[in-house]
Order: C-alpha cells, then structure tokens, then sequence
C-alpha cells in the first residue's frame, strides 16, 4: 500500500492527495559547466520522484478497483429524502428531492438528487410521492417545515 504516501499532509493522514513534484531546471543551452552537474542531479533526481510516483499511483488504482468490487457487492439501504432549504433569511427556498445509500460500512453516497427552486415546491411533493410509489417499502424522511428563525 505505497499510495498511502500520497496521503500525508505536515506528517499527518489526510483524506485527500495533493501531487506536487518541484524542480527548477535550466536550459542546458544556457548553462556553464559548473552548474551542469547540480543540474543534471536535479534532473535525475525529478526522474526517480516520477518514478516513484507512478509506482504509488499504479498501486492506487488497484486500491480503487478493489474499492469498487467491494461496494459494488456490499450490502445497502436507500433512504428517500424530501428536504426544504433556506441559508439565511433573504435566500430563496430550495427543495431537494434524494435517495442517500448507506452501505453496510457507514459509507454514503447520493445516486439521485434533484433540486427544485420555491416556487416548484408542487412539482418537488410531486416528484417525491412518484418515487415513493415506485420504491415500496423504502425509508423516507420528509423535512419542509420553515425553521423557527423564519416565522
């Protein structure tokens, strides 16, 4: 699992990889012979980092193909969400209409989200109820009241 290098960040685990491989290289057309072998280090030195690097990234998209055979095969449960959203007292009202999967390792994803502006809130209860009618027995969640620092 050499690609978990590429997730450290200041020495720590991160959830997310920044790739940065830095060289400052000069032409050699450019160069005098006393700087010719600082540069060719540097040069075989990037050659060795790219190498490693794609040595790391070869082995993290086997890690994502075994990901993916495990999800693809796990167990889930879908969830049927109709939520009403305002951000702040002058925003306009969104509805979104989701079905969230959690599988049986806590992980969540969103295979459907639709959203609808204020004035499609028919179209957005329409919407919900269809799939509802098309999913028996999914869990659902429905949550359209206004918040209390709207009233």
């Amino acid at each position: 699992m050499s690609y978990l290098n590429l997730f450290q960040r200041y020495g720590s685990p991160s959830r997310e990889a920044e790739i940065r491989l830095h060289g400052y290289l000069i032409r050699p057309d450019t160069l005098t012979a006393d700087r010719i072998q600082y540069s060719d280090e540097t040069a075989a030195r990037l050659i060795e980092d790219c190498r490693r690097l794609a040595d790391q990234l070869t082995d993290y998209r086997q890690a994502l193909a075994e990901r993916y055979a495990a999800l693809a095969t796990a167990a889930y449960r879908d969830r049927l969400e109709l939520v009403r959203e305002r951000r702040w007292r002058d925003s306009p009202v969104l509805y979104h209409v989701q079905i969230i999967r959690t599988y049986e390792d806590g992980t969540e994803e969103t295979p459907l989200h639709e959203r609808y502006h204020g004035q499609e809130r028919r179209k957005a209860f329409a919407r919900f109820a269809e799939l509802k009618r098309q999913r028996p027995g999914i869990e659902t969640m429905q949550d359209t009241e206004k918040k209390p620092w709207e009233k």
